[in-house]
């Protein structure tokens, strides 16, 4: 049974792409071959239309900087330096501080201790430790295409052809060094579009005509990502407007299942399974800057935000804005340039799938 089924399969893989080229008249005049058709391939196909809900559960690795920190403890004590040096006509000049001091190593007096405690956190003030995300849940109307490899209906291919994009949801998750959930936490980050394409091949028990028939199989699928976008809570924690991409990945796991006969022509079917795949996210910044107040500057450790305060509070209170300013003016440009950062997940996707199917 098992080879005529892959003969009929043959055949109906030959009518199909007949008909793309335009000869499904020249096949059809074929009286052999129509009643092949007709017999083999029709009495073995069938399509579903269902509704088919994922469900998530992640874990992720830290998001980690590919092209170094945003600032080192040397870019800032360069700033320090060429700032104490600044006319006292300069808006960044210490002469233009809250405390207006006319004279001294302003910058320099704060930025020792400042520099001293970055160093303790990597050398420098890039993507915070911790920091994860946590991928939602998600759910489409699809259609598949099944075939019946042997004549008595028990083992089975089944494709899914057609589905409406999943709107995939990512947030942010992760606690600080002092272990209180950072400024991503909880907050929408991205957001992306996913095609996932999905084959089975299983084997269905019990008799062909039984109103009740259990299933076993096998899946696999291919997450295809697309219109990836982050999110504005996202490009306001890193300090600039982002673009964000996800690796395609491949996964297979097992399906269990059942199909309940309504008549001849007509059933339904409800199927779950659990597949993995794993993927990385790549995100780049672009015109970075860090501002006195942002978020992100309160996810470093207890040491560095206690430098924070203690220059705000005695020297200016905006004395970070200033200070980015004069790394990236000994940077030569506007802003602190451009970043890219990455992270990968570990997704296991449970798959929950209800249809009506009609046999042909």
């Amino acid at each position: 049974m098992i080879r005529r089924g892959r003969f009929a399969l043959n055949l109906f893989s030959l009518a199909f792409a007949a008909s793309l080229s335009g000869g499904v008249q020249a096949q059809a005049s074929d009286p052999y071959i129509a009643k092949q058709l007709s017999s083999a391939v029709r009495g073995n196909l069938f399509m579903r239309l269902g509704y088919t809900s994922i469900s998530v559960d992640n874990k992720s690795g830290d998001a980690y900087d590919v092209t170094g920190p945003v600032v080192t403890t040397q870019d800032l004590r360069d700033a320090a330096a060429r700032g104490d040096a600044l006319d006292a006509s300069d808006p960044l000049s210490p002469a233009n501080f809250d405390i207006g001091a006319e004279t001294g190593s302003i910058y320099a007096d704060y930025i020792g201790l400042f520099a001293n405690a970055v160093d303790q956190v990597g050398g420098g003030l890039g993507t915070p430790r911790g920091v994860k995300a946590k991928v939602g849940n998600a759910a489409t109307v699809t259609m598949s295409l099944g075939y019946w490899l042997t004549d008595d209906h028990t083992w089975v291919a089944e494709a899914y052809v057609l589905a409406a994009p999943l709107t995939v949801k990512t947030s942010g998750a992760g606690t600080t060094y002092g272990g209180r959930p950072n400024g991503l936490a909880g907050k929408e980050i991205v957001r992306t579009k996913m095609l996932p394409p999905l084959v089975s091949f299983g084997r269905y028990f019990g008799a062909k005509d039984n109103w009740f028939r259990p299933y076993l199989g096998l899946g696999a699928t291919y997450a295809i990502f697309f219109d990836t976008k982050t999110t504005g809570v996202y490009d306001d924690y890193v300090g600039g407007r982002s673009t964000a991409k996800l690796k395609n990945a491949v996964g297979a796991g097992p399906f269990v299942g059942f199909k309940a006969r309504i008549n001849d022509d007509w059933h339904v079917s409800m199927s779950v399974g659990q597949i993995k795949i794993k993927t990385e996210a790549t995100l780049t910044t672009y015109n970075t800057q860090f501002q006195s107040g942002d978020r992100v500057l309160q996810d470093y450790s207890e040491a560095v935000n206690g430098q924070i305060r203690l220059a705000e509070r005695e020297a200016d209170s905006q004395f970070v804005t200033k200070l980015m300013k004069l790394v990236a003016m000994d940077r030569g440009g506007k802003d602190l340039g451009t970043y890219v950062r990455k992270q990968d997940q570990s997704l296991t996707n449970t798959i929950f799938n209800i249809s009506i199917g009609r046999s042909f």
